[in-house]
């Protein structure tokens, strides 16, 4: 998963990020509650953690913050520095779907960040394939079909598709996208990214007229959506053709 971690203490938050690494995760590091609240809106994460040391705005307005900002799918975890049950109720009551008091214990911390990765539907077990008008995308053998062809991807094209696919409606930023593909610290330039993007629209028909939007946002990266596929115009000839995008 990419996880954003919240935590201002220098010592815990390298002890928590390390935790997290070991275990094949990918964290994005803030030490500022103003600074997260910033940066958030033009980033991905599959998970939030709300460590106990947070400046500039408390720990539970990030919580109400981000629950109102950030996909309703997001998992949030918050950590304190108290185990009282106010404390714990009011965790919950901001937002956060678990939460654990210091000192934490690591095994214990990855076996709860696991269970809550397992309430994110697309990390969850899927089927062998996913059909989606006329594509069809069989998981198993690492094809997708288009009317019952099979369409000729590269390796990455195909794991870009499949991503898209896990997580429609959802905006994902570039980073995330680059990360999940191409792995952290690849090297890779975000015109691979764009490349890829404007093959897949061509290749697998993801265009207004056949039902799909491939949005790029702004600053921050793509978001695919399945529409309604636009009605044919008849002509006077009696010949039909698809209307403009």
């Amino acid at each position: 998963m990419r996880i954003a971690l919240l935590e201002e203490d220098a010592h815990d938050a390298e002890l928590i990020g390390g935790w997290l690494r070991s275990s094949g995760h990918v964290t994005v590091l803030q030490g500022s509650g103003k600074a997260f609240i910033k940066d958030m809106p033009g980033e991905t994460c599959d998970l939030l953690i709300v460590g106990a040391g947070v400046s500039g705005i408390t720990g539970t307005e990030v919580l109400l913050w981000a629950r109102e900002h950030l996909p309703a799918s997001v998992p949030m975890l918050r950590i304190s520095d108290s185990n009282s049950e106010q404390d714990i109720v009011a965790a919950l009551k901001a937002g956060a779907d678990d939460c654990m008091a210091k000192p934490l214990r690591r095994a214990e911390f990855l076996a709860r960040v696991e269970a809550l990765g397992r309430r994110i539907p697309r990390l969850s077990k899927r089927p062998e394939v996913l059909s989606f008008g006329d594509l069809s995308v069989d998981l198993k053998n690492r094809v997708i079909l288009r009317n019952g062809q099979r369409v000729s991807l590269t390796p990455k094209s195909y794991d870009l598709a499949v991503f898209l696919f896990s997580n429609l409606g959802q905006l994902l930023s570039r980073g995330y996208l680059m990360e999940r593909i191409w792995g952290r610290g690849s090297g890779t330039s975000t015109r691979t990214l764009d490349t890829h993007i404007s093959r897949l629209r061509t290749d697998l028909g993801l265009m207004p007229e056949n039902g799909w939007v491939l949005q790029s946002v702004y600053q921050h990266g793509y978001r695919l959506e399945q529409t309604d596929p636009r009605p044919a115009v008849l002509k006077r000839d009696g010949h039909r053709e698809q209307p403009a995008c």
